[in-house]
């Protein structure tokens, strides 16, 4: 008896934990890739549930969902979703390589630096390629980042190909330093600006008039 039992443990055990991996895989219990670039400004993610899209809308203040996904069933029911919770809702469909045209990232751009529009969360199917692509031109744009900042940043998110960062920074009209990230001018006056304490003067000892 304590057999069966035990092997029906095992079996709801193994059943239990094969369930979670469904709902994983279909990003049921988490946010696929989500990840704060600048608080209150910019976020990014995977594609959202329709739950998990109106607790971030509710958690986070979104006021724009930018999707790169390709018109279909996930994005109009997406649209559908942001009209009724009264956010805005920018369609830029490009390629799941992330190779998109450069007026498209540039509409992120226009989004994001409209105070009226953030924050803004933009998103492709898993986060990665099209939404490094546009993080990548706001970092070297807006944040000043170098190459080797963003494609680290793009590494972290799960991006490996590595040709989006050299990619996007052709497009960057504010190129950043190729040599040192945000460099920073060092000018330590210590109190220079009234100039030193002048040293007493010494003069050679003056022969008395006496001593001659």
């Amino acid at each position: 008896m304590r057999k069966v039992v035990l092997g029906l443990l095992v079996l709801t055990g193994a059943g239990a934990v094969g369930w979670l991996i469904h709902l994983d895989r279909r990003n049921r219990l988490v946010w696929d890739h989500w990840d704060t670039v600048k608080p209150g400004i910019l976020y990014r993610s995977g594609q959202l549930t329709g739950d998990q899209l109106a607790a971030a809308a509710r958690r986070y203040g979104i006021r724009t969902v930018v999707n790169f996904q390709l018109p279909g069933k996930e994005m109009k029911a997406e649209r559908e979703l942001a009209a009724s919770l009264g956010i805005g809702f920018v369609n830029l469909p490009m390629p799941g390589d992330g190779f998109g045209e450069q007026s498209q990232f540039r509409k992120v751009l226009e989004v994001v630096d409209d105070p009226d529009r953030r924050p803004v969360l933009v998103h492709c199917a898993r986060g990665t390629c099209r939404t490094g692509s546009a993080v990548a031109l706001y970092r070297y744009e807006r944040d000043g980042w170098t190459i080797e900042d963003v494609a680290a940043e793009l590494k972290r998110q799960a991006y490996r190909d590595g040709h989006i960062a050299g990619y996007i920074y052709a497009m960057a009209r504010n190129k950043p330093s190729l040599v040192l990230h945000n460099p920073q001018t060092i000018d330590d006056r210590n109190g220079t600006a009234t100039g030193p304490e002048p040293l007493p003067e010494v003069f050679p000892a003056r022969e008395d008039a006496n001593d001659r």
